[in-house]
């Protein structure tokens, strides 16, 4: 207890500083003890006579464990470890240490609360609370620090609560509130606005990304694990929707060459919600979301998220059904230990439609002298079979269950324990018909035998070419992840946050493919053609063709075990260091039910990363890291292990980035990263059957700013500059075509220069009301041309898309938003598969979405 006694203005701001360096704990709350005293300081200077003694503050005695009272808790935006405060050490705060780096404003959501045991008044930290809220939020790795579109905090990154100020890599996060505004209703829909990243065609049966000109459709996590099926993703149950550009072997093994795309679900955080959102609109889009979340005890809270929606689309015959449930649990059966458990059933049916093909362009001895384009036809026309209807051939669907389950315990001298067991079944099935055939295509080669040139030959002109398949993609996964987190120091200037953890999981999958056969189930032919004009053929199409080639009956049994180790040390207020590595054994045993062939590979790799942080000042951090990753020959999916492939080294990853982060404001981010991506032993696919090995370098530059302008002005601004390409190949030289060459090729579905800008404006003022009574919101979405193949035979032409959004709040628990998608209507291919599954983008769309809270 220190006595009262005479303080110099400088002599309190001495003591607040060692109060904040003991405690961990921002400097806002010595800045508000030191304001809350101002107003007596002129009187106690008065009897002041000198200044104090050194003084030595030591962390409180342990209570007794059997007096049942709540231990303080840290603030939770703070707080490295999320469950519990962590028993310091006596520590000396002679020595100068490091303050709080930003004090941006901060919700009570977010902060939690600090609590006084025993203490008359004291918080509560009881399901309900505030302090119950913030320690799930961290449990469960959500970001913090957040308002509108500003996230402070992540903890995917690094598996610790970090202020992206610190964290050495580029990251863009979008909030729950930017997914709103923008009526981003599934993940594909979110990503268009993300810089560096560009969503592909999925063949429309599955979420498919290009991050820094690396294809992926396995880069996916739901609460930083893994979640590598392909199908589509809604967003009904998610909080926020976090990017990480960039290797990230470290926190999430294979793959990710690229970057990451990690979904956050919402948690049972104890606040009471009872939140009905319905949505209609263009092509008879009927959806109703439903959240409902409170305490039911001051040890537990509970949530349930549902989603229901029926919708149509400007394509022909499109339609789209789909479902969710996912109740969520949040215990606390002891003071520093909390129990988390998600469950979600979802399910998704609808057509695949895969677009129209393109026309012209001509290769003359290997060398594309001028390109095709896609083939003009109204976007609404639909290229493939319907019989007995469209829908019943051309369709996907998606059975999903998934558990989750977290237990984490901070001990008495700090070390944080978290275990996290997860389990999902994916029952995946489609069936598709679709143009495999560029129309009035030319090419001329070398023909040796006649010393001369070969006749130019000619695809057909007005005629399409259809194949079809049906594939059942099954997978079941099972992980588990345990981290410990200790956080501890070397000196005054130099502390630790060390995190050791191990992954186990196995994924077991199906590939299974049949072959189309059209008119007659015993000996029709494999393909039809139709004139493009006509694109819808009504003739009977059978998926029985089981002994063509590529036909398909692949098991693959998948064994990982994983260990890793990272520590970020603060060295001085100036510098941050992170560094780790990470050993991951990855086993694959492979069988083809058809030739009976048993294949089993073992690859074990190590995945380092390191990044070093200067902050010249609180606000601004400038970085340069280093890291890399890698991918089994077995592919993003691995789903296949043929001979060719049992013998490959697994593709690599090597990344060099630079970049800074500014918080202009104390909820705005400014951040730019310049970056080389190499990539070693890629298969990149040439044609349905053949594919190429071959090393790529991606060279590439972004920018970003989001957050709050004013208080009444939210932005969300990205570009990014990308030259993705082949660097060297495996290739053969062909005679025949001898200016054929890979070297130099762009890499698919890798525009140029993207450009994203979100932002909304509050009008209440205008109209005498309050927050959030009128608002606008407009949008622009840009991404120049594009080669949707290796062979850069097609360009995709490129594209800007204007949107716009109105907001009005009836009255307290009801408001409402008009959101307008392509306002000028322009016409547009938004993505692409391949040279002849390309999408075109939505006409002018219109959607109303009713927000009801009781």
């Amino acid at each position: 207890m220190i006595k009262k006694q005479s303080l110099s203005v400088q002599t309190l701001s001495s003591l607040a500083g060692a109060f904040d360096r003991m405690t961990g704990a921002a400097s806002v709350g010595a800045l508000t003890l030191a304001a809350a005293l101002t107003p007596t300081l002129p009187a106690l200077a008065q009897t002041q006579s000198g200044p104090l003694p050194p003084i030595r503050v030591e962390a409180p005695p342990e209570k007794p464990r059997a007096v049942a009272q709540a231990k303080p808790k840290p603030v939770a935006s703070q707080a490295r470890s999320a469950s519990g405060a962590q028993k310091l050490p006596p520590i000396d705060v002679g020595g100068a240490r490091r303050s709080a780096r930003v004090a941006p404003v901060r919700s009570a959501l977010v902060t939690g609360a600090t609590v006084s045991s025993g203490s008359v008044g004291a918080t509560s930290t009881g399901a309900g609370s505030a302090a119950f809220a913030a320690a799930v939020a961290n449990v469960g790795r959500n970001p913090t620090d957040v308002h509108g579109y500003f996230a402070g905090r992540i903890s995917t990154a690094t598996k610790t609560n970090t202020p992206i100020l610190d964290i050495p890599q580029s990251v863009t996060v979008l909030t729950r509130q930017q997914l709103d505004d923008r009526n981003s209703l599934a993940l594909e829909n979110a990503l268009a606005y993300v810089p560096g990243v560009t969503v592909a065609q999925g063949e429309r049966n599955r979420d498919q990304i290009t991050i820094r000109g690396q294809n992926t459709t396995a880069d996916f996590y739901i609460d930083g694990v893994r979640d590598d099926a392909e199908y589509y993703r809604d967003l009904y149950n998610i909080q926020a929707v976090e990017v990480l550009k960039g290797p990230s072997a470290l926190i999430f093994g294979r793959g990710g060459g690229g970057g990451v795309v990690n979904r956050v679900t919402k948690k049972a955080d104890g606040e009471t919600i009872n939140d009905l959102r319905f949505v209609t609109g263009s092509f008879g889009r009927k959806r109703v979301t439903a959240d409902f979340g409170r305490a039911i005890t001051d040890t537990i809270a509970v949530r349930l998220n549902a989603l229901y929606e029926q919708s149509y689309g400007y394509r022909d015959f499109d339609k789209l059904e789909r479902w969710g449930v996912n109740p969520a649990l949040s215990w606390k059966p002891f003071e520093n230990t909390f129990v988390l458990f998600n469950y979600e059933h979802f399910r998704d049916r609808r057509t695949v439609d895969r677009g129209v093909p393109s026309f012209g362009g001509f290769q003359f001895l290997g060398e594309n002298i001028y390109p095709g384009y896609p083939l003009p036809t109204p976007r609404s026309a639909f290229f493939g079979v319907g019989n007995p209807s469209v829908r019943d051939v051309n369709y996907s669907r998606i059975n999903m269950d998934r558990a989750a389950l977290v237990i984490d315990h901070t001990t008495e001298f700090g070390l944080n324990i978290r275990n996290q067991l997860a389990w999902a079944n994916y029952d995946k099935l489609y069936q598709n018909t679709f143009p495999d055939q560029t129309l009035g295509q030319l090419s001329q080669q070398l023909n040796p035998a006649l010393n001369g040139l070969s006749p130019i030959t000619i695809t057909p002109v007005g005629v399409a070419r259809l194949d079809g398949y049906l594939a059942p993609t099954p997978r079941r996964n099972i992980f588990n992840q345990t981290d410990l987190t200790y956080k501890f120091e070397m000196t005054p200037e130099i502390r630790h946050l060390l995190l050791v953890g191990t992954e186990f999981g196995n994924q077991w999958s199906f590939t299974g493919r049949d072959i189309s056969r059209f008119n007659n189930p015993f000996n029709g032919p494999r393909r039809l053609t139709t004139p493009f004009w006509a694109p819808t053929v009504y003739a009977p199409v059978f998926f029985d063709n089981y002994f063509d080639t590529a036909t398909r009956r692949w098991n693959t049994n998948l064994d990982i075990g994983s260990a890793y180790v990272q520590d970020q040390i603060e060295v001085t207020k100036y510098f941050d260091v992170l560094a780790g590595v990470r050993f991951d054994s990855f086993h694959m045993r492979f069988n083809d039910g058809i030739t009976f062939e048993n294949q089993s590979r073992l690859d074990n790799k190590w995945s380092p990363r390191f990044g070093l942080i200067f902050k010249p000042v609180e606000i601004v951090s400038f970085y340069g890291t280093y890291s890399r990753s890698f991918l089994p020959q077995s592919g993003d999916q691995f789903n296949q292990l043929p001979r060719s492939a049992a013998s490959l080294a697994p593709q690599g990853f090597e990344n060099i980035e630079f970049g800074f982060k500014a918080q202009l404001l104390p909820t705005l981010l400014f951040t730019g990263a310049i970056y080389q991506l190499n990539r070693s032993n890629q298969a990149l696919t040439l044609t349905a059957l053949t594919s190429v090995l071959a090393n790529t370098r991606t060279q590439g530059a972004e920018l970003g700013l989001t957050g709050n302008v004013t208080d009444e002005w939210q932005v969300s601004l990205g570009y990014g500059h990308q030259d993705a390409r082949v660097v060297s190949t495996n290739s053969a030289f062909n005679p025949r075509q001898p200016f054929l060459t890979d070297v130099g090729k762009v890499n698919p579905s890798v525009p140029r220069n993207t450009f994203s800008y979100w932002n909304r404006y509050d009008l209440s003022s205008f109209v005498g009301g309050g927050p959030g009574v009128l608002g606008l919101g407009a949008g622009v979405i840009y991404a120049s041309s594009f080669y949707p193949s290796l062979d850069n035979r097609v360009i995709i032409p490129g594209y800007a898309r204007l949107d716009g959004a109105l907001f009005v709040k009836v009255t307290e628990n009801i408001s409402g938003q008009l959101n307008i998608e392509n306002l000028t209507g322009a016409y547009y291919y938004a993505s692409a598969h391949n040279n002849n599954n390309i999408m075109p983008g939505a006409p002018r769309s219109a959607y109303v979405t009713v927000n009801a809270r009781f």
